[in-house]
Formats: structure tokens, sequence, C-alpha cells
């Protein structure tokens, strides 16, 4: 049928060129005629453009789907199934990006060819991949068998087994992406392995809220709203040492607290911001005054070069650096060593002190002091909190101010509430003090 048809046009293409010129219908019927007899397509160009459409919709490293074509493909989608591996930046950060490249590559290849679906797997981010599924039916065996096979997956480096898990979230709810992303973050947050969005998640709930929060601040930075405020520290004797500068956004006639807002401040692209305005806030009220003040700077801070470099110059433009106390958390301290170790070097080179917070929350390792050498050590406030009624929290602080005082260290107790803990703190030996029984925190000293 189909060469009668060809015949049946080459002849309607001669008789309507006929009057044009006899020449281009012979053209016409000669190309007519190869395409019968030898099946080549009449505009071989038409498989070249498709071929190359088809090659960018390749992901390179992995030879999966791309994202590209994921959402080329999302309309026609029934539900789909998002994959997250979970810390995934640890292959790269402790072996590296080679490593952690050939880690998805052949996990890529494992999971395109096991035996758990026979729908097309798409790679749509650095360590993310999704499948799609054009039919109304349950998910959750695919997901479930994906997730034992990332789970056993692994590749041998140095005699070393390198594994990771996953975050495997489902949804059949339009919009299809915006759900399944929320049911991810829900499983992430609450360290599920599987999640399969429902409203009953609360998922909504959580977001509006998210929401909510991230409007405010970006309402506070907008309107100059992110405001320092200062709470003395004391010596035993009750002589106000220092302040320490703390955040808050003002709302009217109130002011939210760190608690409400930083965290998710975090997860945004606002947290930079907030840091430089309490810099810029803090030195400019500092200035003309003649003690000392510490404000905290985080590990996300020091490797974001825009607020290290912004950092430094405002250092430098200060008249009395010496007055100047960094305060760094000792999770964030000892976790990245190396590099918190240069950050402190480049502030003692221009005078600037410095503080580690909530020592004996988290590593409590005496190795690394004496390496960072701070000139003070906030003993955490929970330790401080039990003191008395706890004798383990009573030796970790003796065993805090014994340390500083062999190494020419000041220490000073946060959440000092009540008169019971203070004279306790004291008779222990602690230098100084911090919480609402010596002073309240307060906009103006």
């Amino acid at each position: 049928m189909k060469k009668v048809g060809l015949y049946i046009l080459a002849i309607i293409s001669i008789a309507s060129l006929y009057h044009n010129g006899i020449i281009l219908g012979i053209v016409c019927l000669v190309i007519l005629f190869l395409v019968m007899f030898f099946n080549k397509p009449f505009c071989p160009q038409t498989n070249l453009i498709q071929d190359i459409a088809d090659h960018n919709y390749i992901d390179k490293l992995t030879n999966l789907l791309n994202r590209d074509r994921f959402f080329k493909d999302l309309p026609d989608a029934k539900g789909i199934i998002l994959i997250d591996l979970d810390d995934f930046f640890l292959i790269n950060s402790v072996y590296s990006k080679e490593i952690g490249d050939e880690f998805l590559k052949k996990l890529a290849h494992k999971i395109a060819h096991n035996n758990c679906t026979k729908n097309s797997i798409y790679r749509t981010g650095g360590d993310e991949f999704a499948i799609i599924s054009y039919q109304e039916k349950d998910l959750v065996g695919i997901a479930e068998c994906l997730l034992e096979t990332i789970e056993r997956f692994y590749i041998k480096k140095d005699n070393i087994l390198i594994q990771l898990s996953a975050t495997i979230a489902i949804s059949y709810k339009q919009p299809l992406i915006e759900t399944a992303d929320l049911a991810l973050k829900y499983g992430k947050k609450n360290r599920l392995n599987l999640v399969v969005f429902s409203n009953t998640l609360n998922i909504f709930q959580e977001t509006q809220a998210f929401l909510d929060i991230t409007m405010r601040i970006k309402q506070a930075l907008k309107t100059d709203n992110v405001v320092p405020f200062f709470q003395c520290i004391k010596d035993k004797d009750g002589n106000i040492t220092k302040y320490e500068s703390l955040m808050r956004i003002k709302e009217q006639d109130k002011y939210l607290v760190p608690a409400i807002f930083l965290d998710i401040a975090k997860k945004t692209k606002l947290y930079p911001q907030l840091t430089m305005h309490m810099v810029t806030k803090t030195f400019k009220f500092m200035r003309y005054k003649n003690i000392p003040f510490s404000i905290n700077i985080s590990y996300d801070d020091i490797i974001n070069h825009r607020i290290y470099n912004f950092l430094l110059q405002e250092i430098d433009q200060f008249d009395k650096p010496q007055n100047i106390i960094i305060e760094l958390l000792e999770t964030e301290a000892f976790e990245q060593f190396n590099y918190v170790h240069n950050f402190i070097n480049e502030l003692k080179k221009r005078g600037v002190k410095i503080a580690i917070d909530d020592f004996g929350s988290g590593y409590s390792n005496f190795i690394y002091l004496e390496k960072l050498k701070p000139d003070f050590i906030k003993i955490d406030g929970e330790i401080v909190s039990k003191l008395l009624f706890s004798e383990n929290s009573a030796f970790l602080v003796k065993t805090i101010v014994d340390f500083c005082k062999k190494n020419n260290i000041i220490s000073i107790a946060e959440f000092v509430s009540h008169r019971e803990i203070f004279l306790a703190l004291k008779e222990i030996g602690v230098d100084e003090y911090q919480g609402y029984y010596l002073c309240k925190v307060e906009e103006d000293i």
C-alpha cells in the first residue's frame, strides 16, 4: 500500500508540475522512486534533527534522561517518584568530586538496570533522580525496591566502602512536582526513607509558616528593622566586663527572637543579609563605647566569601579592634577545624579576640582548644542550668574551668538564671557570668 501511494503521488506531482517545467517534475519522480525502492527518507535531515534533540535530553554523566526531558514528559504523568541521596556532599568533601561522580555514575547504572521498574529514570539534579508513571498505579513497591537497591549499593576506595541512604517521595496529587517536593522535604526533616504525599502530613501548614516567616524577614530587611540588642557579662564582683550583641527583628512594638526566624533564614538566601546588617549596626553602635563586645558568627558566614571579606573590612575600619570578640559555636568550630583555624588566625592578626560558644554541647575536645587558642570559653547554658542537681554537669563545668585557668582562657558561664547557680559557679571558680540573674537583654546600654 505504501508503494502504491508513492506511485500515485509521483503521477500527481508530474501532472501538477507539467506546465511549470518537465525537469522539476522528473526530479520529483526520481526522488519518490528512490524512497519507494530503497526505503530512504524523503528528508534525511529529519532523523538528524531528532537525533540531536534526543542527545540533548541525555545526562552526560549517567546517560539517564536529564532534567529537561523530565519536565517535557511531566505534563502526561499520573504520578511521580523523587529520589534524593542523603548527605551526598560528604563524598565530594571527604574524598573528591571525581569519586562523587563515579559513585553517581555507577549508582545510576544500577538503578536503571534493576528489576524495580520498567519506567525510565531521570537525573534531575546533582544527586537527585525521578521516575514518571503514566498510569494510575501504586508506586510504593517500586520505591521500596529502589530504596533497597540504593542502600545495598557501594563503591570501594582504599579498602573503604562508600555507601549512602536515600529519601524517596511519591505523589499522585497535582501539581505533582510541588507536592512531591513537599513530601521529600518532610521526609528529610523527619528522617523518613519513604513518604507518600498526603494532606494529613500538615505539610501545607508548615510551608505556610515557612513562607510567613520568610516574608517577615524580607520586610524587616527592607525597612531596616533588623536590630541588635545587648546583654551584659559580669565578673564575680558584679562589674560589667563586656556585652554580647544579639539579633532581633522589630515588628511595631514587639521583637522576634532568633529562635523564631534564624533556622528559616539559613534555609533561604536571606541569612547573609541578616549577618551583614548585624555587623554593621553593632559596630556602629559600639564604635564610641569603650567596652569590649561580642558578636556571633557562624560557619556559614565564614565560608561565604562575601561575608568573610565584608567582616574583615568592617574590622579594619573599626578604631579599637581589640574590643571586638567573635563568638563561634563549638560544634562548628571543631567540625570544620582547618577552615575555622585559618579564619581565626586572620582575626588575631587584627587584634580581634575569639570566644568558643556553647562549649560542652558538642565535641568538648580540649586538644582542638589548644590549637585554636581562644580568649574566652562560654560554658553551654544547658550544662549550667543542671549544675545544682547533676554531678556530671558539675564535674564538666569544673573540668572546663580548670582547663581555662591552666591555659589563660577566661571562662564564662551562660544562662545564669538565679542566685544559687551564680554562687555555685563562683565557688567552682568561673571567671565571668551571663544571664537574666545579672542583667536582661536590652536595646540600649
